[in-house]
């Protein structure tokens, strides 16, 4: 007989359902684990598609022979573009660094985009100059397509493409010419000197210490906004007006581009958004405060208002309104390329330059012999005189070599050609392919460049810089038909600003020694402040 309320260890029937028994909690778990598998199942189904689309090409470069530099999955060859972790140099260092001297090149992925990656100067000088009718179009030029409410960055030659190129390169350039430059030069005589005059009011209020990238970015301000708007922008005149408004445009208006080409390159994953988030690469509230001054500018010219006779890239502006009939977009599109050229770039360029001497005392001296053996009697220098300073020169390529403030040029295959690997292999390059040359790795090879964090001016004696450029080694400009058109600009502002500070200042280090740093977008330069001390020369 069962002992009473016993079941064999069975609950009674009525206790089973009270207590929600086993079967029916093994139906709640079966059910629970169907709908998680799934919730599984549908995940997978949506990121294979992605998964895929991301990683489609990855095979591309072994199927055509090349040497793979192995993509992450889905971040592609250069992280960094997508993490923000790590700079495209520094990502472009570790491929060079693991295949150059073994191969001309490597295949590389820009997220899921094949792209070429050059090893070889010589056929970095290929690209950019021996073979130039397969690699017209830089990667910026097929950016502009879905930049369609810039109107203003498509009428600049950086980002056109084929005859817009062609045209827009012509009539921008023709105003900065040797000779139209040589008789501009009174703006960089007159800018020099307001310069020296703003460095020893601030030295004596400042204790001789100068924040160096302001000073710089006055500098390139005020000639730059002389040259091409005739007019005085107050950055060293009127130092107390806070911000000054065109060089707080211009700040705005260039850190935002180099910005954008960053977002732009970055976006490659998915072009589509470009359209869908109306990315442009100069901002509206820029485009309307450079319109109204260029508009302003030449009714003040026309007026009587400036110097009709003087020659400035506002009367270049004038002669394209007049004989070419440019319209007024047309002259804006002009005059923010060469604010392009000569306020951002050559501003910082300047500054690494004052910082590189001021580390470097013993080239400064030589530097500052050089210049006070030249000058004439009213301290000053003629174009040709400054133009013609043997070690400045060197001084201010090694600057650029050091700096390598365009650390990448990015081609695209407009043509398909061939490029020669080696004695027995060659690789077919399609039209669209871009291939990228890495000159910042150039410029820092010690295979061409020995000790190369150090500057030494001395490197670029006798014009030595002329035969490196010919190899593919040193392009600080990039080289070929696509050769930055500010050369001269750029050169000039430079030579004339080292001119008169070192003329009138002893510039030395700060306590803090820097290092330059990768930033947020494709270069590594001196971040944030940069003080230097300024001590003046008593005459």
């Amino acid at each position: 007989m069962l002992p009473e309320n016993r079941s064999f260890g069975f609950r009674p029937f009525d206790q089973y359902w009270s207590r929600g028994g086993g079967s029916c909690r093994n139906k709640e778990r079966g059910n629970m684990y169907i709908l998680v598998s799934l919730a599984l199942i549908l995940l997978h189904l949506l990121v294979l598609p992605i998964y895929l689309y991301l990683t489609w090409h990855h095979k591309y470069w072994r199927k055509r022979g090349l040497i793979t530099a192995r993509p992450l999955t889905l971040l592609g060859t250069y992280p960094g573009l997508l993490t923000r972790k790590s700079n495209l140099v520094e990502d472009v260092q570790k491929i060079y660094d693991k295949y150059k001297g073994k191969h001309r090149a490597v295949g590389v992925f820009v997220t899921r985009q094949p792209q070429i990656l050059v090893l070889d100067p010589e056929l970095a000088h290929e690209v950019l100059v021996g073979n130039f009718r397969c690699y017209k179009d830089s990667l910026t030029s097929s950016y502009i397509r879905h930049a369609k409410w810039d109107k203003y960055a498509k009428l600049n030659p950086f980002w056109a493409s084929g005859r817009s190129w062609r045209h827009l390169r012509s009539d921008a350039q023709a105003g900065l010419t040797g000779n139209r430059l040589k008789q501009a030069y009174n703006i960089w005589e007159q800018g020099g000197k307001m310069l020296t005059d703003y460095m020893t009011q601030q030295v004596t209020e400042k204790n001789n210490i100068l924040e160096t990238r302001d000073l710089c970015f006055r500098y390139t301000a005020h000639v730059m906004a002389d040259f091409i708007w005739g007019i005085d922008a107050g950055t060293l005149t009127r130092p107390l007006e806070q911000p000054n408004k065109v060089q707080e445009m211009a700040s705005k208006w260039t850190s935002y581009c180099f910005y954008m080409l960053s977002i732009f390159m970055a976006s490659i994953v998915a072009p589509c958004s470009r359209l869908l988030l109306r990315f442009r690469f100069y901002p509206k509230e820029t485009d309307e405060f450079f319109s109204n001054l260029t508009k302003e500018s030449i009714e003040l010219r026309l007026k009587g208002g400036g110097d009709s006779s003087r020659t400035d890239y506002l009367s270049h502006l004038l002669q394209l309104r007049d004989q070419k009939q440019a319209t007024h977009d047309d002259l804006v599109g002009h005059a923010l390329t060469v604010m392009l050229d000569g306020y951002d770039t050559t501003g910082t360029a300047l500054l690494h330059a004052l910082y590189y001497l001021a580390e470097s005392p013993t080239v400064q001296q030589k530097l500052r012999m050089e210049i006070l053996n030249s000058v004439e009697s009213e301290k000053s220098l003629d174009f040709d005189k400054l133009c013609s300073l043997p070690y400045l020169e060197q001084v201010v390529y090694e600057s650029l070599r050091l700096s390598s403030l365009i650390p990448q040029y990015t081609k695209v295959c407009t043509f398909s050609t061939i490029i020669q690997l080696n004695e027995f292999k060659r690789l077919d390059v399609e039209d669209g392919m871009t291939i990228m040359i890495p000159n910042y790795q150039f410029h820092h090879d010690k295979q061409y460049f020995p000790e190369p964090e150090a500057f030494k001016p001395e490197r670029f004696d006798n014009g030595a810089y002329q035969e490196l450029m010919r190899k593919g080694i040193f392009i600080p400009f990039s080289d070929g038909p696509r050769i930055c058109m500010g050369i001269p600009l750029a050169l000039l502002t430079l030579k004339s600003a080292i001119v008169h500070i070192l003329s009138d200042f002893q510039v030395v280090r700060g306590k803090e020694r820097l290092s330059p740093k990768g930033d947020a977008g494709f270069g590594v330069v001196l971040q944030g402040d940069v003080n230097l001390e300024y001590r003046r020369f008593l005459r």
